[in-house]
């Protein structure tokens, strides 16, 4: 397991135990309480052919390429803690930020710092304030699904919220359990663009639909200030913005979301993926680090930086590490 940041909101290859923070997080971010739409049906998404990936906003959404889905369900909106509780208390089952750290993984680490926890975003003008690390990451001992900003925060009153805190590990086992599966990254992007053609966002030409945002992204000035013009800063309830044209909530923004697909820089067909890399997936970021695909966008995804809240932006996950921004949702087969 590795961190990293930089261009996709996230993290830059460090050892994980060097970014241990003390920071008390401000429990505003996770301070909207609202029930929403938390229907837990699955939607049929009918397949067909759609033009993959993009040509001039990121190099690993290029080549754009003419790709075919079969129809498949897909599950409403994010798997919720309420869900995730369920499957917790029927299985005992563990997640990976639940778990002490393998000494063997990191050579050089004091045992004593291989704790569980998992990294939790703090707002760049708190973490000054806080005189932290100047980054707006932070390994948080003890931070997980049940305690999603640290040890002192709960999920008591966020039944509906996404779970976060979840590796790729931890998605598939939930998947299993529930007999389903993690959505493909073509699948993902079949549904999320919505049933629209040549078009940027998942509503057309513009976040904005009649004026109004139709997904929780961050408005102002990253990661100082988020203004909550669609609604909300921080996380969501799932559910809270308008159904797609499949029935589907918030496949663009809130978390990002795990696919079952190896991540690699471009769009390769699977015969040209080269084969030393075709079981882990390649990160250039991040190399020796297995890499699935995350889509969709976060909260945290803003204009003046991450701008993946398209449906046809990707980004790179090291599969041992979950974050305070990362959930996943279900799809079946017909």
């Amino acid at each position: 397991m590795k961190w990293y940041v930089g261009i996709g909101c996230f993290l830059t290859v460090a050892a994980l135990v060097v970014v241990f923070s003390l920071l008390n997080v401000d429990q505003k971010h996770y301070s909207n309480t609202q029930t929403c739409d938390v229907d837990s049906d699955l939607e049929l998404v009918e397949g067909g052919s759609f033009v993959m990936g993009a040509g001039a906003q990121y190099p690993e959404e290029t080549p754009a390429r003419l790709t075919k889905v079969d129809s498949f369900y897909m599950s409403t909106h994010e798997v919720t803690n309420r869900q995730f509780n369920d499957f917790v208390e029927a299985t005992g089952y563990l997640t990976v930020a639940e778990r002490a750290l393998e000494q063997k993984d990191f050579l050089g680490i004091p045992k004593e710092q291989l704790v569980p926890g998992s990294a939790v975003f703090v707002k760049l003008s708190e973490a000054v304030e806080a005189t932290t690390f100047l980054n707006w990451w932070h390994f948080i001992e003890g931070a997980s699904w049940r305690q999603p900003l640290g040890p002192g925060s709960s999920i008591s009153d966020k039944l509906d919220f996404p779970v976060v805190h979840i590796a790729y590990e931890d998605a598939q086992a939930y998947a299993k359990w529930a007999g389903a599966r993690l959505p493909t990254e073509a699948e993902f992007e079949y549904a999320s663009r919505n049933k629209l053609e040549d078009a940027k966002y998942a509503t057309g030409d513009s976040l904005k639909l009649n004026d109004q945002y139709m997904a929780n992204t961050w408005q102002g000035l990253f990661p100082f200030n988020d203004s909550a013009e669609d609604g909300f800063e921080g996380l969501a309830p799932v559910g809270c913005y308008p159904r797609n044209a499949y029935g589907i909530h918030d496949l663009i923004g809130n978390v990002w979301e795990w696919t079952q697909s190896k991540y690699y820089p471009r769009h390769y067909q699977h015969e040209e993926i080269p084969e030393d890399i075709r079981d882990t997936g390649y990160d250039p970021n991040q190399p020796g680090v297995s890499v699935g695909v995350i889509k969709g966008g976060s909260f945290l995804c803003a204009e003046d930086f991450c701008m993946r809240y398209r449906p046809a932006a990707r980004h790179a996950q090291d599969t041992g590490l979950g974050t305070s921004h990362i959930g996943f949702r279900i799809v079946k087969d017909l």
